[in-house]
């Protein structure tokens, strides 16, 4: 935790990076009130403006979705496990922070980057072992042939995003594994930029 933050407001800014590195839209007040347990919108307000002197985040006033991450942070988020075997249901509980810079791996905007650990083995292929971390990029036209954290018929899973002849599906680089074909839904959370092995945390 950045020395200049307390516990309070590093909670909030958790909550907030969370939010944005699983895809969904920034909180209101209220929203950030309900989640964190506080009976009035005042004091999520307070620990944003606080947030917002110390630099960490800048607010649009006149809007209810507002408060922009400025990237300033004490690290990347490790937002719980994602399958590398068959889809199981999306996890996304704060584990961790991870202590890196994602711009030395090429991504711009630190905002849009968050982790997530390995569980399972489909993805041995492409030298992506169980227990390993996967840094993720938030990106919105992933390519053919690149590594994706993915849900597919509202489960998640990291595999590789196969475009052909106007057919999208995932593909699992082991061959004890079959290819997913969504029959629902095929959603892009972001793309695999690193994986980090034998890291403590």
């Amino acid at each position: 935790m950045p020395q200049d933050l307390t516990p309070a407001q590093q909670r909030v800014l958790d909550f907030l990076e969370k939010r944005i590195a699983g895809g969904e839209n920034v909180p209101t007040y209220r929203e950030i009130c309900k989640s964190l347990g506080y009976r009035s919108p005042k004091g999520a307000t307070d620990h944003i403006a606080a947030l917002e002197r110390k630099g960490f985040v800048t607010r649009e006033r006149g809007k209810a979705r507002g408060i922009k991450l400025t990237g300033k942070s004490s690290g990347i988020p490790l937002l719980g496990r994602i399958s590398a075997g068959f889809p199981t249901d999306s996890q996304s509980e704060f584990e961790a922070r991870l202590p890196i810079d994602p711009t030395a791996f090429g991504i711009r905007d630190r905002s849009k980057a968050f982790s997530l650990r390995v569980r399972g083995d489909s993805m041995n292929g492409r030298q992506i072992l169980d227990g390993d971390i996967v840094l993720i990029e938030q990106e919105q036209s992933p390519r053919n042939g690149e590594i994706v954290a993915a849900i597919i018929d509202n489960e998640s899973t990291l595999k590789t995003l196969v475009r052909r002849n106007g057919e999208t599906w995932l593909r699992a680089e082991n061959p004890l594994y079959p290819d997913l074909v969504p029959t629902i839904g095929l959603s892009i959370q972001g793309v695999a930029r690193v994986v980090i092995r034998k890291l403590s945390l």
